[in-house]
């Protein structure tokens, strides 16, 4: 499964966005590196760099969750905790194991993180898009409200 970006992954979140862009491109770089033989430093440092995006990420989706108000964030961390004790197992088995375990490894990771990564937006974190939605709308009605009442007050404004 070839992996992209499609605007219908957007959650609404520029960062969010942007980091889910960024977390394809490197699974698709994976993709493209384990399809053949494979250079196993630029496989460890390529699964070395999702593995740290995605802690990042998580980091930050999480703390989004929490300001959006979000209701279902434990069951979205618990796969978000799922997904980095996969990545530092591969990153374990690839950096120990014999060839046959590499070869295993290189044979099903970019797929396999590909098809989590489409799951993982398409069937958790889109669900997030209503609250982000509605919360960029009551930002920008407090902060249309706060212009009015400045604009107007006759020791602020006009």
């Amino acid at each position: 499964m070839a992996i992209a970006w499609d605007d219908s992954f957007a959650i609404g979140d520029d960062e969010i966005d942007a980091d889910h862009r960024a977390m394809m491109a490197l699974i698709g770089r994976l993709q493209t590196i384990t399809s053949g033989l494979g250079d196993g430093e630029a496989i460890v440092s390529a699964i070395s760099q999702l593995r740290d995006l995605c802690f990042g990420h998580f980091l930050r989706e999480e703390a989004l969750q929490h300001r959006i108000g979000f209701p279902d964030i434990e069951a979205h961390r618990l796969g978000h905790q799922m997904l980095l004790k996969r990545l530092d197992a591969v990153l374990s088995h690839f950096a120990v194991g014999c060839d046959q375990i590499r070869a295993g490894i290189l044979r099903t990771l970019g797929d396999s993180l590909a098809t989590w990564m489409v799951f993982h937006i398409t069937r958790g974190d889109i669900e997030m898009r209503p609250y982000v939605e509605a919360t960029s709308r009551r930002r920008r009605g407090a902060s249309s409200r706060r212009r009015s009442v400045t604009d107007h007050h006759p020791l602020i404004g006009a």
